[in-house]
Formats: structure tokens, sequence, C-alpha cells
């Protein structure tokens, strides 16, 4: 783990790489359960502790698991970080439909569509005074206002105040040509944009929103037509112009970096290894359970830390921390080491073998939900035969 963990803050490996040793030490794994763990308890105990240990230990991994997740742990895993983003962003787009559910756009929209477009905006925070978007200039974006209001400006006639519901932006999208008129905050705001690629995909699919954008066109044109004799009012001196927005991914991640708990990300990578230290503990005495199980536990660790490692990396977290995380999981992991070693000194047979079968369901539970998406989220089917050869060689090792 701690390897992994060094290596990771100063090289980052290849995606193929990093797959394939993931894959290989999933397979290696799993033939140590099937042929040494799973064996052993089946001879001790009988078949029904083997299911029972097992189902119970999945269970017991998986909840926790979520839980410290939950807390921001998360972050310890790529993976998971990825998942809490496309989470984050379906959640978003459900309190955004709320959020924007006076707009004339989302209630012309069906009920199926307005997620749709929810997913596609991007919030943006605009202060007073602020061009939105300026007379002339290449039009890239559409806008639709959650909350304030802008003055509409074409030259120096004031056009039209929009307010909380409306869209702008949309006509230089339709036409290709340069933004008609300046848009210029009145007063704080709450934008969601959408660049043209998105505006077009979802143009073509929804004629809801077409028939909102006619609406809203019609109405411009009469405006335009009002105030086509209105006195020239002089522009805001000075306005500043609105910057683009940082990454949208980057964004939510750093967020969620501030929210998470950097005991969570000790706690959760060490909760990993709990099952897996426990098994070595508990075997360290015995000569039937060696080289495939100890071999399967380093192959499979280091992946798991390099690929970790790079991921909390790349959410912020400082090297020194990141360090500090897995040399404590280490230090732990060899104190869980005692503890299952004195369990089994302590403890009756049947004991023991419901322990093993435990920590073997959660040990299956962690290769599921962690290192074999990771891997094929990397190395794409490639890691098939990764995986197969990992099986094989801890089958070899097993009864060599």
């Amino acid at each position: 783990m701690a390897l992994g963990a060094m290596i990771a803050v100063s090289w980052q490996p290849g995606r193929k790489f990093s797959a394939a040793v993931m894959a290989f030490g999933s397979g290696t794994l799993i033939a140590a359960i099937a042929f040494e763990l799973a064996d052993n308890v089946y001879r001790t105990a009988n078949f029904g502790v083997l299911v029972f240990g097992f189902l119970l230990g999945g269970l017991l991994f998986t909840t926790l698991s979520k839980y410290i997740d939950e807390q921001g742990g998360f972050l310890r895993k790529p993976a998971a970080s990825r998942r809490y983003i496309v989470e984050h962003k379906v959640f978003q787009a459900q309190e955004l439909v709320k959020h924007l559910a006076h707009s004339e756009v989302m209630q012309t929209l069906p009920e199926d569509e307005k997620p749709i477009l929810a997913k596609l905006l991007t919030p943006c925070s605009v202060h007073p005074q602020d061009v939105v978007c300026r007379e002339g200039d290449t039009g890239d974006y559409f806008y639709l206002i959650g909350v304030g209001e802008a003055d509409v400006y074409k030259g120096k006639t004031w056009i039209n105040r929009l307010r909380s519901g409306d869209i702008f932006g949309e006509m230089s999208l339709l036409t290709g040509e340069p933004r008609s008129a300046t848009v210029i905050a009145a007063t704080a705001m709450e934008l969601y944009r959408l660049d043209q690629s998105n505006f077009s995909q979802i143009l073509t699919q929804s004629p809801y929103l077409a028939l909102a954008l006619s609406r809203t066109l019609a109405r411009r044109l009469r405006l335009a037509i009002e105030c086509q004799q209105a006195p020239q009012l002089p522009l805001p001196t000075n306005p500043s112009i609105l910057e683009p927005l940082p990454d949208d991914d980057g964004r939510i991640l750093a967020k969620m970096v501030q929210k998470s708990a950097p005991m969570a990300i000790l706690v959760g990578t060490l909760f990993d290894n709990i099952p897996e230290a426990m098994v070595i503990g508990m075997n360290s005495h015995a000569s039937h359970l060696g080289g495939a199980f100890l071999f399967a536990v380093f192959i499979s660790n280091f992946p798991e830390a390099l690929s970790s490692s790079f991921g909390m990396k790349q959410a912020g977290i400082a090297n020194h921390r990141i360090l500090t995380v897995w040399f404590g999981a280490v230090l732990a992991s060899g104190l869980i080491a005692i503890l299952g070693y004195l369990i089994r000194d302590n403890s009756v047979p049947l004991i023991v073998a419901i322990a093993q079968a435990i920590a073997g369901g959660g040990i299956l539970a962690m290769l599921t939900s962690t290192m074999m998406p990771e891997a094929y989220e990397l190395g794409g089917s490639s890691v098939s035969y990764a995986t197969i050869m990992g099986f094989l060689v801890g089958f070899l090792i097993s009864f060599s």
C-alpha cells in the first residue's frame, strides 16, 4: 500500500498498465479466496457457515463503505469520485427543474424533457453592471435567468428589462449571426447557460423548446418595433466582462474536497484493508494459507493504492496528506493482523471459521465494488485476459 502511494505522488502510470495490474491482482485474490480461504472454512465448519459468513461480510462491507463514502471517504477511489459527480449532477438537475419551474421554457417542456435540459445547463453568478453579452460579439451561449434582472441595449437605446425566468442569447445561436444586443446585469444574477452544441442538439430533439423560443422571439420583435423611437440612454460606464466558468467537474470535485473529512478518507482506506489484514493475522502460523493469499494481497493492494493516491492527488489533496493516510493504513492494518492472530489463538475453530468467512465476503465485496470496476473503466474488455492470468497464477501457487 505505502509503496503504491509513494509512487503515485511522483508518477502517473498509464491507464493500460494500471488496469492490467489491477485486473491481475483481482484474479489472484479471487483464486486465493476460492482455493485457500473458502476451502479452509468449508473443511473447518460446513457450507452453511461459508454461505452465512460470506453474505454477512459482503453486507457489512457494502453498508459501512457506503456510509464512509457519504462522509467524504469516496475521494480515496477515483471511480467512486466519478460516480458521485454523476449523482451530484443528477440531483442538481432535479433541484434546478424545481428552481426554474416558473420559467416559460420549463413550463413548455414535458416532464421527461425537463431534466435533460437541466443537466446541460451550467450555473453562473453575475454581479451588477457585468456585461453578460455584447452586441456584435459571437454568440456562443444561450442564457436562462434564475434570479435577478438585466437590461437589454441596442446601441445606446434601452430595449427591455429581463427578469427571472426569461431567456436571452438564443437568436444568435439560431441564426449564427453576431449578438444583436448588449445585455448588462442590473442586479446580482443567477444565470444558467447552454453552449452551442448542446443547444443545437436539444433543439432538434424537442419541438416544445422550439415553440417556447418562437414565442420569445415574437415578443422580442414586438418590443424592438416599439422601442425604435425610444430616446438613447448612455450605457453603464466601465462595465466588466463576464469571465468564463471553470471546468464543471473540477468545480464539483473541489466542493466535495472542501466538504470531505480527511478522517473519513483514512477510515475508508483502512476499512478496505481490514478483511485482508484479519485473514493474514488469523492464518499467520498456518502452512495451508501462505504464498497465494499473501501474493494476491500484495498484487491487489499495490495498484489500488496507486490508483487511489493518484485520484486523491487529482482531487487537490496534498502529497503529505496522501502519504500520511496510506502509512497510517499500513500501521493500522498491522494492528488488525495482530488482532486476527489473537482471535485465532483464543477462539474455537468454529468462531475462527465464521470470522474468516466474513472477511472473505468483505474481500469479494471490495473487489466487485472497487478494483474490478476501476480496472474495466481504465482498460476496457482487455482486462479480462489479465484477470484470467491472475486467477491461473493464484491457482498455481495455491497447489504448488
